[in-house]
């Protein structure tokens, strides 16, 4: 049974290889499509830190406010005088954020009246988010700072107005945090199977089918089951080559350029990588015997392959859900395939130690319906239905 076997997985194979479009396109789409987003996404969130860590302003009528700027110099912040179009510039995007002080300001502050300072923004770019928020904090310590003085001249203790006093104890790692940022690792894992074993799985079946290469092929005095199996390893070894070049784009990514961005958030190297693959490949082989029975239903190639994108187009909503919706991990979620094994993605890139259950519960569920899944298509190709049925 093994040496018929390795000659349908070999087929599949070269089958798979002639078609060089294809193979060309889902290499390109896998190795560059996701470490070149990854590269970019850190290259902004760098451009945002450098911004926030850049101690500036932008202030318009900075003469009509003297202590206001006593308190910016002495906290070391650096100000620049706003042009007189400050306001097109902010909305052309040129400006991130201005600090609009009105001629009144100083007499109604030395009055201790409400003197009011404008804070123009754009909140639609992202790009000016930082230097708005530093605006902000500044502004308001810069108030703190009044409000102090005023109670001390007046002999009353500053800590008065503050009955509890709030310190912020962040629990959260370097990396935990960077891990909100490497989103895009585990959802291209979830995703690189599927593209990878797509192209195999719907030619070997309903590809053959409609090119009524099937029934000879079927007619060998070989069993169903060696079919299947063998065409389920081709698309397996094609999602797991896929997957492998993938993870490995990744690495290369965040080792060239993520890391030196962002050296204290971004980490993923080769522990990382091996247990991503670790992961992943028992996923592969699920995701390709189920692609594989879904396309032996089809009764042509493009029939096959929109049967096959509604499996892609629900496992690419699963990471899109668990992100947004803010749900808690549970055990049981192990237990669920895409969703478990996103989980385990998650716990990997945050540093969390992974427990005998999160390594084996997720890899023992897929392979035991990858194997479900084979024996149904062996089933079908027994089926005359589907063997001789074409469009």
């Amino acid at each position: 049974m093994k040496p018929r076997l390795a000659v349908v997985f070999l087929k599949e194979i070269r089958d798979a290889l002639r078609d060089r479009r294809t193979a060309l396109m889902i290499l390109v789409a896998s190795v560059l499509t996701g470490p070149v987003t990854l590269i970019l996404v850190a290259s902004f969130v760098s451009g945002l830190e450098e911004r926030a860590s850049t101690l500036r302003v932008r202030i318009a009528g900075a003469e009509n406010a003297p202590a206001l700027v006593n308190f910016l110099e002495r906290a070391d912040v650096e100000i620049e005088k706003a042009p007189s179009d400050y306001l097109a510039r902010v909305k052309e995007g040129a400006l991130d954020a201005v600090i609009v002080v009105p001629e009144d300001f100083h007499e109604r502050w030395l009055a201790h009246e409400e003197a009011r300072v404008e804070l123009v923004h754009d909140d639609s770019r992202t790009e000016s988010g930082p230097a708005t928020r530093q605006a902000e904090r500044l502004l308001a310590a810069f108030n703190r700072e009044t409000a102090y003085l005023r109670l001390m001249a007046r002999g009353v203790s500053p800590s008065l107005n503050e009955s509890t006093k709030v310190e912020r104890v962040n629990t959260a790692t370097p990396r935990q945090r960077g891990a909100v940022l490497l989103f895009l690792i585990p959802m291209f894992g979830i995703l690189a199977p599927l593209l990878g074993g797509m192209t195999v799985a719907i030619d070997s079946t309903a590809g053959e089918r409609e090119r009524g290469s099937l029934e000879p092929l079927l007619a060998n005095p070989v069993p169903a089951r060696v079919f299947a199996i063998g065409k389920w390893l081709a698309s397996w070894a094609s999602a797991t080559a896929v997957v492998t070049l993938t993870m490995a784009g990744f690495l290369a990514a965040a080792r060239l350029y993520a890391e030196k961005r962002l050296p204290s958030l971004l980490n993923f190297g080769v522990p990382e990588l091996a247990a991503f693959l670790a992961v992943i490949v028992p996923l592969a082989a699920f995701t390709s015997a189920l692609q594989l029975l879904i396309s032996t239903y089809g009764r042509s190639y493009r029939e096959a392959q929109t049967y096959v994108s509604y499996l892609a187009t629900v496992a690419s909503f699963v990471p899109l859900v668990v992100m947004f919706s803010g749900a808690k991990e549970q055990g049981w979620q192990l237990a669920v395939p895409v969703l478990g094994q996103l989980m385990v993605l998650q716990r990997v890139l945050r540093g969390d130690g992974l427990s005998s259950a999160d390594a084996l519960v997720p890899a023992a569920v897929a392979l035991v319906l990858a194997g479900l899944a084979v024996a149904a298509v062996a089933r079908l190709l027994r089926d005359e239905r589907i063997v001789f049925g074409r469009a």
